[in-house]
């Protein structure tokens, strides 16, 4: 019985993962005919457009800022003052993809302000880099995940 169960084990363990992504697992139901998976193919692949201008655009706002970011002092990077910037930056940059977005003005201060504390007052941290400065590359992607997934949600 233990012989078995060892062999079944290794067996396990010596059978490659079959990985399958969604896109993938979309596109092979899409050419079966799925109507409702081509729709969900189509929208994935507009999405996964959309993170990679994000987080090209993410990075071009990092060496931008190199160290210039606004700063409550030393160490502490003001989240609240970068976010309408931020926002603002990530607007040009999609409407010149032939997006159609606009900022809600009004929530913006707000939403500023909520990122802030709940990064520097309740979590006590905030991306860094390996010196511990401020990654501005990772704030700004973070910004904008709060933004539309929290901000205009709430």
């Amino acid at each position: 019985m233990t012989a078995v169960l060892i062999n079944l084990l290794f067996a396990i363990a010596a059978a490659q993962p079959h990985i399958v992504s969604v896109e993938g697992f979309l596109e092979k139901e899409c050419q079966k005919g799925v109507v409702k998976d081509c729709e969900q193919l189509a929208e994935l692949r507009l999405q996964l457009v959309k993170q990679k201008r994000l987080q090209e655009r993410a990075v071009l706002y990092g060496q931008r800022i190199n160290g210039n970011g606004l700063m409550l002092d030393e160490k502490t990077p003001d989240l609240e003052g970068a976010y309408p910037g931020v926002m603002q930056d990530h607007l040009q940059s999609e409407i010149a993809a032939g997006e159609d977005l606009t900022l809600d003005e009004v929530r913006l201060p707000r939403c500023a302000s909520h990122y802030h504390n709940h990064w520097v007052n309740k979590k006590l941290w905030w991306p860094t880099d390996e010196d511990y400065n401020p990654d501005w590359a990772s704030i700004y992607v973070f910004i904008v995940d709060h933004y539309y997934g929290f901000c205009l949600k709430s």
